[in-house]
């Protein structure tokens, strides 16, 4: 066997991570270097390295398990209600406390035109962000991290890693802006765990709560609009202690498994895990 088809094939958690950080590292540099909007397309580098692991550690059958969870989409109404509105109500509850906390509303809000954000919010959320990133972090990397640990922890570990993958994004960000930022990706990860195990493994659910995280407070975010200046600021930091809220609540309010089924999700994760441990 190949010294690199071998070690791929023992290590493909750290492949794939390195993959999607060195990638995604020299995309930022190139483009920095390089401007072009064709630099947008390194968004996709967590999906292209979760299919190239996958297709060299699992074969066959755990590629149709990869591109299954991406449409993966009969889950039950109540889980798109928790994947759509979740996002809208952290957002709101942090902007009650930021209000409370001398923040005041933005007046002549200039609203988006519905059709400039459904195309330059939503679908380029979904089709560009959410695509580019989920199967890979969701899809390839939590399933294995899932073997052999809680969920709550597989939740955090894979918030740390994803916050690593982020590190460009923070260059320009003052301290306590990239904290905050981190802590919400962080405990937002244990939210996405939550939603994945109680939708039989769904990347499609990841991306739908990617994409409303995205229309509330990502760049083109509607809530996003309710403050500006310092207000802005403090209320991403009121975002964090939200989420962080939120993350210490789940496993409590649904146990460190954070729903997942041991007994049934077993089989399910056992393509999924290293070829070594099979």
């Amino acid at each position: 066997m190949n010294p690199i088809t071998s070690f791929i094939k023992r290590y493909p958690q750290a492949t794939f991570w390195a993959l999607a950080w060195s990638t995604w590292f020299l995309g930022w540099l190139m483009a920095a270097l390089f401007p072009s909007e064709l630099w947008n397309f390194i968004i996709y580098t967590p999906f292209l390295a979760g299919v190239l692991v996958t297709a060299i550690a699992d074969g066959r059958s755990g590629l149709k398990t990869f591109f299954s969870r991406i449409v993966r989409w009969r889950v039950g109404l109540k889980w798109y209600a928790v994947a759509l509105l979740t996002p809208p109500v952290l957002y709101l509850v942090a902007a009650g406390l930021n209000v409370l906390s001398g923040a005041t509303i933005a007046t002549n809000i200039q609203w988006p035109a519905w059709p400039d954000f459904i195309t330059g919010t939503l679908i380029f959320s979904f089709l560009m962000l959410a695509l580019g990133e989920e199967p890979g972090f969701r899809g390839f990397a939590l399933p294995r991290l899932l073997v052999g640990r809680s969920a709550f922890a597989a939740g955090l570990i894979l918030g740390v890693l994803h916050a690593i993958w982020h590190l460009p994004l923070f260059l320009e960000g003052d301290v306590i802006a990239i904290l905050a930022a981190v802590l919400i990706i962080i405990s937002g990860a244990v939210l996405n765990t939550w939603l994945f195990n109680n939708t039989n493994g769904s990347v499609f659910m990841a991306m739908l709560l990617h994409t409303s995280i995205d229309a509330v407070s990502g760049d083109g975010g509607l809530l996003k609009l309710l403050f500006s200046g310092a207000d802005l600021e403090r209320q991403v930091v009121w975002q964090a202690v939200v989420y962080v809220g939120m993350a210490i609540l789940l496993p409590i309010l649904a146990g460190r498994e954070l729903g997942r089924k041991r007994k049934t999700a077993m089989p399910t994760m056992a393509m999924d895990q290293p070829a070594t441990a099979k």
